[in-house]
């Protein structure tokens, strides 16, 4: 009887921590090509900033740890870069202009911790 109290104990240690490793307690991505083990994993590893993690729907995807609205800062730092100048935010959403017009980033709390931006495609 103990060897089976064992075994059914060890079998549901396994399964909690494979159920942890594959983040199955976080939101759905709104995506579907990465896993929300691989999106945590792209923005761990660049120290909190904003991250792309893919391309889908006609949009580029990028997420960011949240620390304080750090990951808002992060992405008008990101699209200065690319030339595009903070002009508002509406809602969720945040407007940047150049000299080719204006666009609108989407931003989604995924969850308390980080945030998800959609850009169009063409922007680089």
């Amino acid at each position: 009887m103990k060897k089976w109290v064992k075994l059914i104990f060890s079998v549901l240690f396994l399964l909690v921590v494979i159920l942890i490793y594959m983040k199955v307690y976080y939101p759905p991505l709104p995506i579907n090509s990465v896993s929300k083990s691989e999106a945590i994993n792209k923005v761990n590893k660049s120290n909190g900033n904003i991250v792309k993690f893919s391309e889908e729907y006609s949009h580029q995807w990028y997420i960011s740890e949240m620390k304080q609205g750090k990951a808002y800062d992060n992405l008008k730092k990101m699209m200065e870069v690319k030339g595009w100048g903070f002009k508002e935010q509406v809602g969720s959403g945040f407007v940047f202009q150049n000299e080719q017009g204006e666009i609108t980033v989407l931003s989604e709390m995924w969850t308390k911790n980080y945030v998800i931006f959609h850009l169009p495609k063409e922007i680089n």
